[in-house]
């Protein structure tokens, strides 16, 4: 099939996103920095995908990697790796868009004319913006976040062209499933955070596996060079999901914007489609949330017999 090269590989979606690139039959190239002592999750993933003889593990900073050298023979690149937690504050804006931004075009000097390069954005770039939202809507972030997607999606659509690479940049919404980050409000209610924070946006709401589906469509698409939304469709469905986790939750009661966010373009030119129902996505995340606290506190119970 090819080999992939996927950025963030042991995170939410990248995680999903090579399991699914070996499951396909590819070489997978994954780089992302693991701390064992801390990052748990991590590690967790690492052993339900590391004995695959296909995959290449990396476990560094992508600053710190030779990358020319790594991406001689890659045919695409998933650059799903970005700092959430930091890009956030406002006084961090100008170090994480450097850092950020830096990596992007690292990685992009290191393509060859014949890699593909998949980008996951977000609809944070056109801000808190009610109505309907196409690719040609104008952007206006509001948030540190959507700033610096921004600023990448401005890097790659200028470096790429000078270098002939094609390029798929993919905006996406809140995604949700198994694994999802835990300071994300789906993910922290399920844990039984009753203060859990809303998530940065809910302008739609998309299951990972729905999501990977679509990157995964810039693999084969004889198009290059679009941005693209992958979304449901749907006005509402992020509200949809949290009623369905907690019908009573005060964030229901509250006025909101009507927000519809477009996938059209991405089912016209990629036969792009959701598949996953809101009810069978939440109830496979609340079984993964049940699973792996079982797991967590049985490794806990094993490291005090020992």
């Amino acid at each position: 099939m090819g080999r992939a090269l996927v950025t963030g590989g042991l995170g939410f979606i990248g995680f999903h996103l090579c399991e699914r690139l070996l499951h396909e039959g590819y070489e997978v190239v994954l780089i992302d920095s693991m701390r064992e002592d801390i990052d748990v999750e991590k590690e967790e993933k690492w052993m339900r995908i590391g004995r695959n003889a296909s995959l290449t593990f990396h476990n560094e900073m992508i600053e710190n990697i030779d990358l020319k050298k790594m991406m001689k023979k890659v045919d695409i690149v998933f650059h799903l790796a970005a700092l959430t937690h930091a890009d956030s504050k406002w006084p961090r804006l100008t170090e994480v868009i450097e850092k950020n931004v830096t990596v992007t075009e690292r990685l992009i000097h290191a393509c060859t004319s014949e890699t593909r390069f998949v980008y996951a954005s977000t609809v944070e770039v056109y801000g808190e913006r009610p109505g309907k939202i196409t690719e040609k809507t104008s952007t206006n972030p509001t948030s540190p976040y959507g700033i610096t997607k921004l600023a990448s999606e401005r890097l790659i659509m200028r470096e790429c062209k000078k270098k002939g690479i094609s390029y798929y940049i993919f905006r996406l919404p809140t995604v949700y499933g198994p694994w999802q980050r835990s300071d994300m409000m789906f993910q922290q209610l399920l844990l039984g955070n009753e203060n859990a924070n809303v998530d940065r946006s809910t302008a739609d709401l998309l299951y990972v596996e729905d999501c990977v589906d679509g990157l995964l469509l810039a693999a084969t698409t004889k198009k290059h060079n679009e941005v693209y939304h992958l979304s449901t469709g749907r006005i509402g469905e992020w509200f949809s999901g949290l009623t369905l986790i907690n019908r009573d939750h005060p964030k229901l009661a509250q006025k909101r914007p009507t927000v519809h966010v477009s996938n059209l373009k991405a089912i016209d030119d990629l036969g792009y489609k959701v598949k996953t129902s809101l009810q069978e996505g939440i109830a496979k995340q609340k079984q993964h949330v049940e699973q792996w606290q079982k797991q967590v506190l049985r490794n806990e119970g094993d490291g005090l017999k020992e």
